[in-house]
């Protein structure tokens, strides 16, 4: 009895001290989790968003609310094959705020992916989860790459105006993000030749800290990809300033690429002839000689297609002159330039003894390159030089344009179908007509914290475009507009820049056709033919 006592109040104490307890502790049933309207979605990479606003229902709770203190909700993004999703990570979280709705660009290459998305219960850690696939198309096939400077830092920026349709063009941002092209800064410009040959299209991106080709497929690139331990034979140690392509008369291919290093020195890859990468420097008088001056970053070539030229036009800024390059009969005259001799009748000099200050190539008069030179006095003069057939024909030569501002301008751009030089300075553009001698400021409707950034007409590379049946009259004609980049620093972050076309007249005039908006700040725009 005394045993069983003992036993009694054991188990009396034990009960009555677990019922004073019991308060202490919050007990919290398990619920069951149901998650709806998660789809499988099929978008555009770096345009279209992904857009999630799932139905999650607890077993105890009912339908929770985005705002669900209880809850923390996740959306994990990863490769559906498997990989790192960029060098660095294996998967990215799409919501890093935690929201339970999801709307964000899908900023990643085009590929398969999968997204995981987590419902924690915070009171228990008990997590439940599910996945939907998300299917990124490439905008990368045909449209506009426009080439931009992001920030204060001016970080090279791609984005693209996509031509996904003749009814639909997609804007995508920063297709560069994600893959494996090294940091750069200060963009130069866009280097584009269509070839229908086996070998294809190359595309390049130069900055003031590398170039880089880019995937024909996708425009991605990285270190594999640099230009100078590609396209070198020897790697010059110098970044590439600008870099052309000369038309080989035929409809299928190139007859030569050039191009200006930093440094001055330009370097000539022939099609067809033995080796396919730059040789040595050619400013020289014999081929593989130590350079002899250095060149500016232009280069003059006929514009006309199919091509209808074998030179290239190069200026000697030490010497101050204009100098040649020819499809000479030997391989060694292929790498050298030469001063050019004037002509009896010469319209100027090609000694000229003044600082270029900028050259463009174009399609009028069958192949006419412009170049604006400055003299000490500061004045400056427009020379045309025709480059069709042999090519360095004076053609043109308008001496002391008193324009406005003119003097301070150095952004420019020439018509290929009217004797017009557009130019601008801060968010001014002007019209000057070389015909006539007549400057007209442009109302183009530009703010006070607009800056012009980029002038420029992207004449068609592809050298049987114009000779296809499929094209229309209206696409032919995008060629001919003035493309005008400018940047708003009232914007808020880096996404300023503005694109916009406009139509150009035989009446000294323009008018807008179409704008574009979200860039950095533009630096180069051209079109990816693909048609």
């Amino acid at each position: 009895m005394k045993i069983y006592n003992i036993f009694l109040g054991v188990v009396l104490v034990f009960c009555a001290a677990c019922f004073d307890d019991k308060g202490n502790y919050d007990y919290h049933e398990v619920a069951d989790i149901t998650i709806e309207n998660l789809p499988n979605l099929e978008l555009l990479a770096y345009s279209d968003h992904i857009v999630c606003n799932p139905k999650i229902t607890s077993s105890t709770e009912g339908v929770l609310s985005d705002n669900d203190p209880n809850y923390e909700f996740a959306y994990d993004f990863e490769l559906k094959g498997g990989g790192t999703i960029n060098t660095e990570h294996r998967w990215v979280r799409l919501n890093p705020s935690g929201s339970m709705n999801l709307d964000t660009i899908a900023s990643f290459p085009a590929d398969s992916y999968i997204c995981w998305f987590k419902v924690t219960d915070k009171r228990t850690g008990c997590t439940t989860s599910t996945s939907f696939d998300v299917r990124l198309s490439s905008t990368t096939y045909e449209g506009w790459l426009v080439l931009c400077n992001d920030g204060a830092e001016e970080k090279v920026r791609l984005d693209m105006i996509a031509v996904i349709s003749a009814d639909r063009e997609v804007v995508a941002y920063n297709i560069l993000n994600g893959t494996d092209m090294p940091e750069a800064h200060r963009a130069l410009e866009l280097g584009f030749s269509p070839n229908m040959m086996a070998s294809g299209e190359l595309i390049y991106l130069f900055s003031e800290e590398g170039g880089w080709k880019l995937d024909q497929n996708t425009l991605t690139t990285d270190e594999s990809y640099n230009v100078l331990n590609l396209d070198f034979i020897v790697n010059p140690g110098t970044n590439i300033a600008t870099w052309q392509s000369v038309n080989s008369g035929m409809f299928y291919n190139q007859l030569a690429f050039f191009c200006v290093l930093e440094n001055g020195n330009a370097y000539a890859l022939i099609l067809g002839s033995a080796g396919a990468a730059f040789e040595l420097p050619i400013n020289t008088s014999t081929r593989g000689g130590t350079p002899e001056y250095r060149v500016a970053p232009y280069i003059g070539v006929s514009k006309a297609r199919p091509g209808n030229g074998s030179t290239a036009l190069f200026y000697d800024i030490d010497n101050k002159r204009f100098v040649g390059w020819t499809y000479g009969t030997t391989v060694d005259a292929r790498q050298v330039l030469y001063p050019l001799s004037d002509p009896d009748n010469k319209k100027f000099s090609f000694q000229t003894g003044m600082d270029l200050v900028y050259m463009e190539s174009t399609r009028f008069s069958n192949g006419l390159v412009y170049s604006i030179l400055q003299g000490s006095d500061g004045n400056r003069h427009v020379y045309g030089i025709n480059m069709s057939g042999t090519g360095f024909i004076q053609e043109s030569v308008y001496e002391n344009i008193q324009a406005t501002n003119f003097k301070d301008a150095d952004l420019f751009a020439f018509h290929s179908q009217y004797p017009y030089m557009f130019y601008a300075v801060g968010n001014q553009v002007y019209l000057y007509n070389l015909g006539t001698g007549t400057c007209y400021p442009l109302n183009l409707g530009l703010k006070d914290t607009e800056t012009v950034t980029m002038l420029k007409f992207n004449l068609y590379e592809n050298p049987a475009l114009e000779y296809l049946n499929n094209q229309s009259e209206e696409f032919m004609n995008r060629q001919y507009e003035l493309i005008v980049g400018t940047y708003d620093s009232s914007v808020a972050g880096n996404n300023g820049g503005k694109l916009t076309f406009y139509q150009v007249s035989s009446s000294n005039t323009v008018s807008k056709r179409i704008e574009y908006t979200g860039f950095g700040k533009i630096k180069d725009v051209l079109y990816r033919e693909r048609r």
